[in-house]
This record gives C-alpha cells, structure tokens and sequence, in this order.
C-alpha cells in the first residue's frame, strides 16, 4: 500500500497524539546499536528491520507507562530479549506439550514457536509479536497476536508499518479514547487488527464468545 505511512512517521503522529490526550505515556530514547545487536548474539535471530527501525527511534516505553498499546506496552530491547527468552526456554522444557492452538492459515500451528519475536507486552503473559517464521515466507515479519493461556493466534497485520499506520488513523478518527483513571477504551486496540475484532470486551480484557473477522 504506497499510501501507508513509514514507522518512523506513524511513531511520531502516534506520540504526538499521546502527549496531548495520554500524557501517562512515556518512552525510552532510542535503542543504542549494541543493544539491538546484542539480540541477535543471544538469540541467534536477526531483528527485523521494522522492528529494528522502531526501536532505533524509541526504545519502547518506560515501566511506569499507562500503555500506548491500548493499556499494553511497547516493551525495549532488554525486555523483548527477556520476554523471548523465557518463551523459548518454557517450551523447550515441554510446559506447552499436548497444547493446540485453533488453526489459521496464516500462522504455524505451534502454541509457541521462537522464531515469534514479542515486542508488545499486556504484562501479564499475552504478546503481540512479530513473526520471522510464517508459513507463507512472503509474510516475513507479520504482526500476531500470541495469548498465553488462549487457543486463539490472531493475524494483526501484514506488517508492523501497517499496524502503526492504521493505529495512527484510527487514534486520528477518534476511534479510542484515553480516561486517566481507566486507561484507553479499547484494550489492545483490537479494532486495528485484521483479526480478533472482538476479541476484548472493553477496558476490562474479558474475552467475547462472539467473533467478528471483518478484513
């Protein structure tokens, strides 16, 4: 899509906004060269360029943030290296054996997969990550949506600059509110995604029986 703005554009018009309507929101600078690298030494994955070019902008946000991800966190470097870790190292022990995740077409059919990089945090176990590894080698670097003890792995965009694109839009249209006392009015940002719609109920992260996938 040639009207898709860049991440680096997105990002600025996204914490513009925060600083005038959720100013709870806060960053970290930008990610230094040897940390991003850092990643890839102990990983043994190289961070996709969107991401790479995300954090070289803004090292996602300070722990005391109120969540600009719709109440979840942009997580740095040092937290994405963590939070990964413990993924991979929980499933390589055999915690997710037995485990299925509903089918799509889009994504491999693993509960956890470490080719799956986490990069957004609702900071009690549930990520959306970026995937390096779909069953569809064109769709490199997608946007998913992982739940840690939910069957359900969603496609959230086809690429993290078409994510922050359509956030932007929707923060621009109105779409989501922030309240000081309660956070944003859409847990997630869900109605940004290309799946899960209604996956949340609300603020409140209940989840809705029904599903709507309206692309």
């Amino acid at each position: 899509m040639s009207n898709v703005l860049s991440i680096s554009d997105s990002l600025r018009r996204i914490r513009t906004w925060a600083e005038n309507h959720a100013p709870a929101v806060t960053f970290h600078p930008p990610a230094p060269p040897e940390a991003l690298e850092n990643f890839r030494e102990k990983s043994g994955l190289p961070l996709p360029g969107s991401l790479r070019c995300l954090l070289s902008l803004a090292d996602g946000e300070t722990r005391r943030s109120a969540g600009m991800i719709g109440n979840w966190r942009m997580m740095p470097v040092a937290e994405i290296q963590a939070a990964w870790g413990l993924m991979t190292k929980i499933n390589q022990k055999g915690a997710f054996s037995g485990l299925e995740p509903k089918p799509s077409p889009y994504i491999h059919r693993e509960w956890w997969q470490s080719a799956w990089i986490p990069f957004v945090s609702s900071d009690t176990g549930d990520y959306f990550c970026l995937d390096t590894n779909p069953p569809d080698p064109h769709r490199y670097g997608q946007v998913i949506l992982f739940l840690h003890d939910k069957p359900e792995r969603y496609l959230i965009a086809a690429s993290l600059g078409a994510w922050l694109d359509r956030i932007w839009r929707d923060l621009a249209s109105g779409r989501y509110q922030y309240n000081p006392e309660e956070g944003f009015n859409s847990e997630a940002f869900m109605w940004s995604a290309l799946e899960g719609k209604h996956l949340f109920d609300d603020i409140g992260g209940t989840l809705v029986v029904k599903q709507v996938n309206d692309k």
